[in-house]
């Protein structure tokens, strides 16, 4: 007996011991080891900055193939792919599969059957994993949250948060803030479902809070609803990733549009439709709503406002200021205090504006009444509206970066303009209809590039550096950048890039299988730091005239390093 017990300790301390090699603490999550990128921003305020430089500015050049391996998922993908301990995982709508990160061998799949239910967000897949706890975390686009075993992939605890009688589920991964997991259903839009952000207990999956987005009767903000029964219609989807600021304890999401979008008949005149269309600040501790900035009263353009936010700490007027930096579909980037909302400033970065026409000294959108579907009195129905909307999405779901080294915020965008033709909104419409009834055609030709990518300075508006495509970089790919001075990002134009973050200047360059619409990340494993990028995508993008077709393909993750030799350097 005495020696069952003996051994039962010694079981008992190398299991704590073992597990202690993979639990992370919340610290760990706001502060990842410099090899480590265990969530969509790397870290939890949407940074996308590596410290890692042993890859940097004057040897990317030399960066080779390291290996390669086919994900086994057609899609959207839009995804960024997580990094612990040696181990990458990689999210698709029904699945999250662990690879070696030194090589790709597999170590396990999980994959689970979607309800049938299931709507337009089972073949689409963004943002990221969370490896936290010894546990990995991902949404299903069904609407399920689950939490697998981080050494074998089984199913942990799975917790329902979408309407899948509306067919809700996700097109986004989860966020990490303060221990809980942080989750915004997609797919209100179809009505019947309204947008919400959601906190999750790590541990057992409890839904810990709820705020809505649009708010419920007896809720601040249900009297903007104009008629309060619009309220029930649906819209308002949280389907982005969020950011969380750590200091002020803040989880800061984007809402989507109001349902249906136009708003005259159905939705009487111009309501503010709160909190439709805005950024939204939530206490992480109770879900209560601390500030929101609504950038589209009322809207009816798909103008979403569900953008990844960044929180940084930036300088303005020789100090440090804790900021939250906000980029606007409408073509805008806002700089929020994170605790507060106060709007400290916006510049505008398209070549031109029909809708969003810029903003009063405190901060007020100003949108120009001529665009909307009723006449600008606001109180007779006008008729069907052709209207050219410039940006249509100035941004979308893609991912920026900010490098504290440079001060610089990297903004991949779109500089396009749509032919907007709003037939109206049916009289008998009725809640899973169709939110819209319009005609849009893309012109193409109208700028010099129709996407672009920025490196901007927030506070003063000064454009660094930009680098044209004849490609859209909106709805495509996102960003990493490192202390080696390099921005990484893949484009639809199935080219792998390396830039100088501070000038710009490419600086090495790959072709490779297909088109990307995801965000590359950097990791370090035995000493050896890698670059790896997802590509592949059934989407289709038009470029200028006379620009060759997209290439689509199944997702592939590229992985490169430096020669060996000099990696020991």
């Amino acid at each position: 007996m005495r020696r069952f017990t003996l051994v039962s300790v010694f079981a008992l301390v190398a299991a704590l011991i073992l597990s202690a090699g993979i639990a992370q603490s919340i610290e760990e999550l706001t502060n990842p080891a410099p090899g480590d990128w265990p969530t969509y921003g790397r870290d939890v305020e949407m940074t996308r900055y590596s410290p890692l430089d042993q890859i940097n500015s004057d040897n990317v050049a030399n960066l080779r193939l390291a290996w390669t391996v086919d994900a086994d998922y057609e899609g959207a993908a839009g995804f960024s792919p997580a990094v612990y301990n040696g181990v990458m995982y990689i999210n698709g709508p029904d699945r999250v599969v662990a690879i070696d990160a030194t090589n790709g061998n597999p170590i396990w799949t999980y994959i689970t059957e979607l309800h049938e239910n299931t709507g337009f967000v089972e073949d689409r897949t963004r943002g990221s994993v969370i490896v936290y706890d010894g546990k990995i975390y991902d949404t299903i686009a069904d609407g399920r949250v689950v939490a697998l075993d981080i050494d074998t992939g089984e199913e942990l605890w799975s917790t329902q948060v979408g309407a899948i009688e509306f067919g809700e589920g996700f097109s986004a991964g989860p966020i990490f803030a303060d221990g809980k997991i942080v989750v915004g259903p997609s797919g209100a839009d179809i009505g019947g479902a309204n947008g919400r952000v959601l906190a999750l207990d790590a541990e057992n999956g409890e839904v810990l809070w709820t705020f809505h987005t649009i708010p419920q009767p007896g809720e601040p903000g249900f009297e903007t609803w104009d008629p309060p029964e619009s309220a029930a219609w649906g819209g308002g989807s949280a389907w982005n990733p969020g950011a969380y600021d750590p200091v002020s304890g803040t989880v800061v999401y984007g809402a989507g549009q109001p349902v249906p979008w136009e708003n005259w008949g159905i939705r009487g005149g111009v309501s503010d439709d709160l909190y439709t269309a805005s950024k939204l600040g939530i206490d992480v501790d109770t879900g209560q709503l601390k500030w929101y900035r609504q950038v589209v009263p009322s809207d009816e353009w798909d103008y979403d406002q569900h953008t990844t936010p960044t929180v940084a700490d930036i300088e303005i007027m020789g100090m440090m200021q804790r900021v939250v930096i906000n980029p606007t579909t409408t073509g805008y980037i806002e700089v929020l205090d994170p605790d507060t909302g106060e709007f400290i400033t916006a510049h505008g970065f398209n070549p031109e504006y029909t809708v969003h026409m810029g903003y009063e000294d405190d901060g007020t959108p100003i949108i120009d009444p001529n665009a909307r579907f009723y006449n600008p009195d606001g109180e007779t129905p006008g008729g069907a509206v052709d209207f050219m909307l410039c940006p249509f999405r100035w941004v979308n779901w893609e991912a920026g970066a900010f490098s504290p080294q440079t001060g610089l915020y990297y903004r991949p965008h779109n500089n396009d303009c749509w032919n907007y033709t709003n037939n109206g909104t049916p009289p008998d419409w009725a809640p899973g209809d169709s939110p819209l009834d319009i005609d849009l055609t893309q012109q193409v030709d109208r700028f010099d590039n129709l996407g672009e990518l920025k490196a901007i300075n927030v506070y003063t508006g000064e454009v660094a550096w930009s680098f044209p495509s004849q490609y859209p970089m909106g709805s495509a790919a996102g960003l990493a950048v490192t202390a080696g001075n390099l921005v990484f990002f893949s484009h639809v134009d199935r080219v792998f890039r390396a830039l100088d973050a501070t000038t710009g200047e490419v600086l090495w360059q790959q072709i490779v299988s297909a088109a990307s619409q995801s965000s590359p990340i950097t990791y370090m494993v035995d000493g050896v730091q890698y670059v790896a990028t997802p590509v592949g995508t059934t989407a289709e993008f038009t470029g200028q005239t006379g620009s060759p077709p997209t290439v689509a393909g199944d997702t592939v993750i590229y992985a490169f390093a430096l020669p060996p030799m000099m990696a020991m350097e």
